[in-house]
């Protein structure tokens, strides 16, 4: 008994002393918070979750943040709110505490760790339906299995609230999709504690079969009517079917005519009206647009363009863009292009674009004018193909002792070219100024010549793969390009402006604009027929809008065509850093050759990411 209470005396003592240190601490400055156990769940997902935000000295000299400051009933909530947290991800059982904060009295701040004991989560043992209401007669088992893939909180895996939201709609639109407008869902969970499972119902309640009544469309102004009318892939005595209205409205956003569309069923849950009229309410954009843009990078020097687009031409959904740019590598560009979108159905576009301009790159100068007719097919939101037909007049203006081209005494050389150039693009790669996820998969190849005139006939192919993984709070890009040119000419010639180039801010950083690779007699960059490139780029957040990167690098460019040759290829690395903005980020970044002693660290500023 004595012994009993000797224990229970140091307990409580121990907790008094704690206490009395968490009260010494009041008001101190939390300059950074920390997690162990956390197995599950990343250090930002928690943060993100709190309250409390860990402020660096950095942070709040800079960016003017105001730290949190460290409050007993503060950590309280915060312990039951990452609780809750993890319950919410399947962690029923978890328990959190907070050690005695790490503090500094001189500069009164403090360092938090919650330490974290997850247990096992629930998972999902079994996943049912029922049917509740007057004359259903639907089959649960043959709908659970058609849409069973959609769903997110399947048999074996980890109970999320989240999920389980997300679940509901999955399967109260699948009843909406088939007519049911008036359907509603819940649920009920089955928990197992002693085997850490629950068993998921969906309770449906479908009502009426239901059809779609009169439209009615609000707001147009300029846009007739009829045009409008013609982009409703429904009609009055259709089967209700929320996808097809969801459809009605994405077609209709797609044309680049309307800043808001909304297809709303008029439903009535108190009567069931039946039919559902619809109402199609739609605010129309500005029909003319007009950008101006200014800026400045190491390889373009100063740089502006200007963006013209009337939107509307004819009273359609044709559009006309006026585009001009000017900068140190292109002194002038400029391009006029009259579009017709929903071309043979609502996916196709057909485009006649005549441009002319001067390209003045390191290693040739031309002047091009010419057409290029672009088909484009967009599948889905994530792959889209064009398909273009090009002409082109092209005047190069030939370097002293240039033996590529066929008469190296004249002072300019001039060519025409013709083909066909497709080219297709895959992409689930998001937010799209800086990815954090997804990949980005290019393809290409360009028909120069034969059938189609000009005067070389070759094939340009190219294909370039990237891809970005979140991991905690850094970003892991990667990025392999490839391409290859094969000439049918007996002379082998190339068109300068189609070759391959290596080095540059958005190449390979440790050499300056396409220096890597074959050069002239003179110095100057030839080109290639043959272009490998690996880049790999951690990003991490520093403070604010600003971000570091670390980068490796390797590539190179060959004469010859499909000659890639791995012991010749050149390496560099380095870092920068990426200030976000609402236009991207403006991006500094040093790149230094690696086994190379000869050369020097190159230095890019400009926007956007590198890839």
């Amino acid at each position: 008994m004595v012994k009993n209470g000797y224990y229970i005396f140091l307990w409580m003592l121990a907790l008094q002393m704690f206490s009395v240190g968490l009260q010494a601490q009041e008001n101190y400055e939390i300059r950074r918070i920390d997690f162990v156990g956390n197995k599950t769940l990343e250090k930002s997902y928690l943060l993100d979750k709190m309250a409390t935000d860990e402020v660096s000295y950095l942070d709040k000299v800079f960016t003017k943040d105001e730290p949190t400051l460290f409050n007993r009933d503060l950590m309280e909530i915060e312990m039951e709110r990452l609780r809750k947290v993890y319950q919410g991800e399947g962690f029923v059982d978890v328990k959190i505490k907070l050690d005695p904060p790490k503090v500094n009295d001189k500069k009164k701040t403090a360092r938090l760790l919650f330490v974290i004991e997850e247990g096992d989560p629930y998972t999902i043992d079994s996943v049912l339906f029922r049917f509740s209401g007057p004359g259903v007669s639907l089959n649960s088992d043959s709908l659970a299995k058609a849409n069973m893939k959609e769903l997110k909180l399947l048999q074996g895996e980890r109970f999320r609230d989240e999920s389980l939201k997300e679940d509901l709609l999955v399967v109260r639109n699948i009843f909406l999709d088939l007519g049911y407008a008036y359907a509603q869902v819940d649920y009920e969970l089955g928990l197992k504690t002693d085997r850490h499972s629950t068993s998921i119902t969906y309770v449906v309640s479908p009502g009426p079969v239901c059809v779609l009544g009169e439209t009615r469309l609000v707001g147009n102004k300029k846009i007739s009517e009829k045009f409008i009318e013609k982009q409703v892939i429904y009609k009055e005595g259709d089967r209700y079917d929320k996808s097809v209205l969801d459809k009605t409205r994405e077609d209709l956003y797609h044309l680049r005519l309307f800043r808001i569309v909304s297809v709303l069923p008029q439903k009535e849950y108190a009567t069931l009206k039946n039919p559902i009229p619809v109402t199609l309410y739609v605010e129309e954009a500005p029909r003319v647009n007009t950008k101006f843009g200014v800026g400045y990078g190491t390889e373009d020097k100063f740089r502006t363009f200007a963006d013209f687009t009337y939107l509307g031409f004819l009273g359609t959904a044709r559009r006309i863009n006026i585009y001009a740019k000017h900068s140190a590598l292109e002194p002038y560009y400029f391009s006029f292009k009259w579009t017709q979108p929903k071309l043979f159905n609502k996916k196709g576009s057909i485009s006649i674009n005549p441009f002319l301009g001067i390209n003045s790159e390191p290693g040739y100068e031309t002047r091009t004018y010419g057409i290029n007719l672009p088909l484009t097919y967009e599948f889905d939101n994530s792959l889209n193909s064009t398909l273009t037909y090009y002409f082109e007049k092209v005047e190069q203006r030939i370097e002293e002792g240039d033996t590529e081209v066929p008469d190296p005494e004249d002072e300019e050389y001039l060519y025409n070219k013709s083909g066909i150039q497709y080219s297709s693009v895959y992409s689930t790669a998001k937010p799209k100024f800086s990815p954090e996820q997804g990949v980005n998969i290019s393809l290409g190849v360009k028909l120069n010549g034969y059938v189609f005139g000009g005067d070389f006939s070759y094939v340009r192919l190219w294909s370039d793969f990237r891809t970005y993984q979140k991991i905690g709070d850094c970003v892991l890009a990667l990025r392999l390009m490839e391409g290859g040119i094969y000439s049918s000419d007996a002379s082998g010639f190339i068109p300068v402006e189609d070759r391959f180039y290596s080095g540059g801010s958005n190449s390979i950083r440790g050499w300056s604009r396409s220096e890597l690779g074959p050069k002239r007699e003179s110095g100057t960059p030839m080109g290639g027929k043959s272009i490998l490139e690996a880049n790999i780029e951690l990003r991490y957040p520093l403070f604010r809008r600003v971000n570091g990167v670390a980068f490796f690098e390797s590539g190179n460019v060959w004469e010859k065509a499909f000659h890639y040759r791995l012991n010749e290829l050149a390496y560099a690395i380095g870092g920068g850093l990426r200030i976000e903005t609402p236009i991207g980020p403006v991006r500094f970044d040093v790149g230094v050759p690696l086994w190379n002693e000869k050369r020097s660290a190159q230095f890019f500023l400009s926007v956007g990411q590198a890839f």
